[in-house]
């Protein structure tokens, strides 16, 4: 999965990441719902550190599709409330990697 961040680029995340990326999602989107924008501001930061952290940087002189957007710091509460109300699929920015680990795991399909 490719996961752009406006400003700053593009990271390839495997599938394990999502998990742990999932509680910093989690911590954004009571931050928007509590309509706390300094709360919401540091939890996207968290968010996009830790994207950074356990992503690899795609070279700038690649061209790759993004499969997640994150927003930069800009970003306002109503934006990011718009944002997380068109990624219904997900939840929130992130996806849920729980059915995509368990196609992976031999285990689970028993």
């Amino acid at each position: 999965m490719i996961v752009r961040i406006m400003g700053q680029g593009q990271w390839v995340l495997e599938p394990e990441h999502l998990m742990d990326l999932n509680e910093l999602d989690r911590e954004l989107e009571e931050r928007v719902a509590a309509q706390d924008e300094e709360g919401m501001r540091a939890a996207l930061q968290r968010l996009i550190d830790g994207v950074q952290a356990v992503g690899v940087v795609v070279p700038d002189d690649v061209l790759a599709e993004s499969d997640l957007i994150l927003p930069d710091m800009d970003v306002t509460l109503d934006e990011m409330q718009a944002l997380l109300d068109s990624t219904s699929e997900y939840y929130g920015l992130i996806p849920d990697a729980d059915d995509d680990l368990h196609e992976l795991d031999p285990e689970s399909q028993h």
